[in-house]
């Protein structure tokens, strides 16, 4: 599989909103047609995870500082992976006493 490409805040805000969503209209239809008596507890959890998502990401784009600092962290790990690892020696020396 190939690696996850970029995104944005907004994007993966978006995303989680619209998952929220879909969990909820499907639980609601399901009980509505008689599928079910009551929605799922776990779709229930499901859907407050994604909801909790839209919030978190609500209080990090409000936050200038806390939006800084996640810039800045992200740059780092950026330029960490983009270092090359020290070369590994090709050939281990072991005693055989």
């Amino acid at each position: 599989m190939i690696l996850p490409g970029k995104t944005t805040l907004s994007r993966m805000q978006r995303a989680a909103m619209i998952e929220a969503e879909r969990i909820e209209i499907s639980q609601d239809a399901r009980v509505f047609a008689g599928l079910l008596k009551a929605p799922m507890p776990d779709q229930v959890s499901l859907r407050d995870d994604f909801a909790g998502i839209v919030r978190l990401i609500d209080a990090i784009e409000s936050d200038t500082r806390l939006k800084d600092a996640l810039a800045e962290r992200l740059e780092r790990l950026r330029q960490a992976r983009a270092t090359p690892a020290p070369a590994v020696a090709a050939e281990l020396e072991v005693d055989a006493e």
